[in-house]
């Protein structure tokens, strides 16, 4: 399999860009997800998630194949620039074996190492609790948290900050971060109620 230059240089574009904070993430998953889809047997969908200081970021683009995954690769992409920052890309396919191809060469042509590249593992971790990817719970936390961080970023608050303030605001009440975030976000709903309310 030769992978299309396209898509080597979006992969390679993610590995750098994600350590700025101007990349719109969704529109660059949306893009390899493309690029990927025709390179790749029967995809699924894509996840990157980015790990910052222990909080996970994820963005998600399905292909609109429902096919059960048969396969997964799951990609850490390494910036020689970043410190304490983790960024995974995974792939699920609807075909049984048709990642193999794609991660030697992705590997290859990013000079990714040996373990950067992992096979499989991930099948049974889908919508499922797993050692190397968090649960659907902690997801669904981590949702919540970035979603309130979202609300003070609108309220005016640096995304650090907004962090911080969570943070702060979990400590003082002795709750979850999450349980924090939760309270937040259903103030936030009072203030703005849905449109067609």
């Amino acid at each position: 399999m030769e992978l299309q230059p396209r898509l080597l240089a979006e992969l390679s574009r993610l590995t750098t860009a994600l350590d700025s904070s101007t990349v719109d993430l969704a529109q660059l998953v949306d893009r390899l997800s493309a690029d990927i889809d025709a390179a790749v047997a029967a995809v699924v969908s894509i996840t990157l998630t980015v790990i910052v200081d222990g909080e996970h970021f994820e963005v998600s683009a399905a292909t609109g194949n429902d096919q059960e995954p048969a396969s997964s690769l799951r990609l850490t992409l390494a910036d020689p620039r970043s410190t304490g920052t983790e960024k995974h890309l995974l792939i699920l396919s609807g075909t049984a074996g048709a990642l193999v191809d794609f991660a030697a060469n992705v590997s290859y042509s990013l000079e990714l190492g040996g373990d950067s590249a992992v096979l499989d593992r991930h099948l049974g971790s889908v919508g499922e609790s797993a050692s190397t990817e968090p649960g659907a719970r902690e997801l669904a936390a981590v949702s919540e948290v970035n979603q309130a961080i979202g609300v003070l970023i609108a309220g005016g608050r640096s995304a650090t900050e907004g962090r911080a303030q969570l943070h702060r605001l979990a400590a003082q009440s002795r709750t979850p971060t999450a349980e924090v975030a939760r309270r937040t976000l259903r103030d936030a709903r009072g203030w703005f109620p849905p449109k067609g309310s």
